[in-house]
């Protein structure tokens, strides 16, 4: 597999679906425009179009749905549409179970509902739940592939159950990390979100392998194209429409209205902001692994935004990007290994299976080493 950056920022060839210019750069640096010369007004148009589709499809007094956890993204844009776009959003969370959710996911999840909206929770079986990762961790080395099915086909599930065609979503990850699976009719149009790497259309064929029937897991079947289209369910992209939203701005601005974080501590947790995916904390075991197959972490991915807003020098990033996206906490992998029950040599020989040795050299149990240089590849 060969490696190779971005010119402009430090997005790498090897991230799933991306695929760069001729000129050398990723889609999101060859397709950024700085704010100053974007054209607001005519933004602003589609988005009047847009609110006025939602109004006219009120039926159920909801205007909208948008999927939370709480976090820094789901509280400005949910504050956003109340405030700024003047509608009336049904909130709906998809929740982790008590033994991953964590207090801060907790905590934030009641801070938005007390900033004023009607949310609606969801909770999975969570003997399904756990089986349901194990079994994504260990044929794919990612087990968020289970639960991201359910998480992102809540909010489609529940917007047809309510008769709600719109859909608010967060970020394009089109637009912001490379992954071009998920590219619609523009940067606002999220009706493809189900075809990006992980969710891969929501086929469910590798869970029916593991003794699971397709009634135990309801909550993880996205709607079809055709039910979709059916309900006239149109998904947007909010990123699109808002200046800034971006990993830095976002948290700020939630966290001076209620947003708990984490204390930064990017020697165990990439996410040097503390600000990033704060409901849970397996995540961080999920990262590290894509950092083993891909060769990037969870630094990269905030070093390039920081880069485009130009608030950070490539060469800056690369220095934070080296020290930082490789790390991992041994704690959180231990607690992953008791949750879904496997020791510690199974985790790390299933890990073993699905590192790119083309891109690292392993020196011992849990311990690689990176063949490229940040910045430069292979």
């Amino acid at each position: 597999m060969f490696l190779k950056y971005c010119k402009r920022c430090l997005n790498v060839s090897t991230r799933p679906n991306i695929i760069f210019s001729e000129d050398g750069l990723c889609p999101p640096c060859k397709n950024y425009i700085p704010e100053s010369q974007i054209d607001w007004d005519k933004r602003k148009e589609q988005l009047e179009k847009i609110i006025a589709f939602a109004k006219e499809n009120n039926h159920s007094g909801y205007d909208c749905v948008v999927g939370v956890s709480g976090g820094k993204d789901s509280t400005r844009q949910a504050l956003f549409i109340k405030e700024h776009l003047g509608l009336k959003p049904l909130l709906v969370s998809m929740n982790y179970p008590p033994e991953q959710m964590s207090q801060n996911g907790a905590d934030n999840l009641s801070n938005l509902i007390q900033l004023g909206f009607d949310c609606i929770n969801i909770s999975c079986s969570p003997v399904i739940w756990r089986n349901s990762m194990r079994h994504a961790f260990l044929k794919f080395g990612n087990w968020a592939k289970a639960t991201e099915l359910a998480l992102f086909a809540s909010v489609p599930r529940l917007a047809i159950a309510y008769q709600i065609p719109l859909i608010w979503w967060g970020e394009n990850a089109a637009a912001v990390l490379g992954d071009l699976a998920v590219m619609g009719k523009d940067l606002s149009d999220g009706n493809r979100l189900k075809y990006s790497n992980t969710l891969q259309g929501g086929n469910l064929d590798w869970l029916l392998e593991h003794d699971l029937e397709r009634s135990q897991l309801l909550q993880y079947i996205y709607p079809s194209d055709e039910e979709m289209e059916r309900a006239q369910i149109r998904i947007v992209f909010m990123d699109y429409f808002m200046r800034e939203f971006s990993h830095f701005a976002s948290s700020n601005y939630s966290a001076v209205r209620g947003l708990f974080i984490r204390e930064s501590n990017p020697i165990k947790n990439p996410d040097y902001f503390g600000t990033s995916m704060l409901d849970e904390d397996f995540i961080n075991v999920n990262m590290f692994i894509r950092y083993l197959k891909f060769g990037f972490n969870r630094t990269t991915d905030l070093v390039n935004e920081e880069i485009r807003y130009g608030r950070m020098t490539r060469d800056e990033g690369i220095d934070l990007v080296t020290k930082y996206d490789g790390n991992y906490d041994p704690e959180i992998v231990e607690k992953f290994c008791e949750y879904i029950k496997i020791g510690k040599s199974e985790f790390w020989n299933n890990v073993d299976k699905h590192v790119n040795y083309e891109l690292f050299e392993k020196i011992d149990m849990g311990k690689y080493i990176p063949k490229f240089k940040v910045g430069v590849g292979l």
